[in-house]
């Protein structure tokens, strides 16, 4: 049997453990994952600005880091600033995530597996959208410059993630609301 690396494989491994995960660490902390994504987003993408705007338009700063253009060390600088944003909020964040206890398992399974596909939709989809060079903040969140980046024109599955990004940036915020309606209402 031939198994052929590719970016559409990488991409479902990425999902899977990120799925695996949720189920590791419960639904409860997957919605917090959830949000603390939404807030590294945000502050990834602010900073990344930020630094790129008053630092790295200098060009002795990308010499230090021995990349060809700023672009590509904001593109790094951003992706690191999430990664350490969703680990830092996760862990350290001083909130907690409530959620109704489902009695079925195979409910509680179903809830965990869902919110776990949308935590990794929303994470996936971020990265590469970063990774494409582009920023949600500045209302450039889809320059053209898609068809720039090999893993865009070579991956099925990251056209989908960046291109319906707006769909996974939406769909976990309005399934929390949903389930918090529902939630809500069978208390009463």
């Amino acid at each position: 049997m031939e198994i052929n690396l590719s970016w559409d494989l990488f991409i479902i491994v990425f999902f899977s453990v990120i799925i695996a995960y949720s189920f590791i660490i419960g639904k409860s902390k997957t919605l917090k994952l959830i949000i603390a994504s939404y807030l590294a987003l945000l502050a990834a993408d602010g900073i990344g600005n930020l630094a790129y705007k008053i630092l790295l338009t200098q060009s002795q700063f990308i010499k230090i880091f021995n990349v060809d253009t700023a672009d590509k060390l904001i593109i790094i600088f951003k992706v690191l600033c999430f990664i350490i944003g969703i680990v830092l909020i996760s862990i350290k964040g001083g909130f907690e995530v409530d959620t109704l206890i489902e009695k079925s398992v195979l409910l509680r399974s179903f809830s965990t597996f869902i919110f776990g596909f949308m935590s990794a939709g929303i994470i996936i989809s971020t990265i590469l959208t970063f990774t494409l060079g582009n920023s949600f903040l500045d209302g450039g969140a889809f320059a053209s410059q898609t068809t720039s980046l090999n893993i865009y024109n070579e991956s099925a599955f990251a056209k989908i993630m960046v291109q319906n990004f707006n769909l996974w940036f939406s769909l976990p915020a309005l399934t929390i609301i949903l389930v918090s309606i529902i939630y809500s209402s069978s208390k009463e």
